[in-house]
């Protein structure tokens, strides 16, 4: 029997930007719980889809703990603030989903912007091992 990895997402792939999309699962027991007590990073799943559609940077070496790991970073349309309530996305943040080096997602959540560089999470240089791809458009 196959490993259900989760609901795939068809991103860019960071390792060949130019070349076909991979997919980044989302395990079903991640959204389960998000479902189950936190409405809001449920409703937010929308704004982590919209990442991986239109991603502005992507990043690599995420965890302080561990080697690997990608980060998505863009720019959603809106954010849930709290149940039943969005607002347009702020000029002063950025959105990231966070994956695991087998691009499987653990996290997603809206991020203050880095003054050098504002497609970017604040502090992006100490945080992250590289910048792996980022949008010219």
């Amino acid at each position: 029997m196959e490993y259900n990895r989760g609901i795939p997402i068809r991103t860019i792939d960071p390792n060949n930007p130019l070349g076909p999309k991979i997919d980044v699962f989302l395990p079903q027991d991640i959204v389960l719980r998000a479902f189950k007590y936190d409405s809001v990073k449920y409703e937010n799943l929308r704004a982590a889809k919209e990442v991986l559609d239109n991603p502005k940077r992507i990043f690599w070496g995420i965890r302080a703990n561990s080697e690997g790991g990608w980060c998505y970073v863009g720019k959603p349309t809106e954010l849930y603030i709290k149940e039943n309530e969005t607002i347009a996305f702020p000029d002063g943040m950025v959105f990231a989903v966070y994956t695991t080096d087998r691009f499987e997602i653990f996290d997603w959540i809206p991020e203050y912007i880095d003054e050098e560089d504002h497609l970017s999470p604040k502090n992006f240089k100490e945080r992250y091992g590289s910048l792996k791809w980022a949008s010219t458009s």
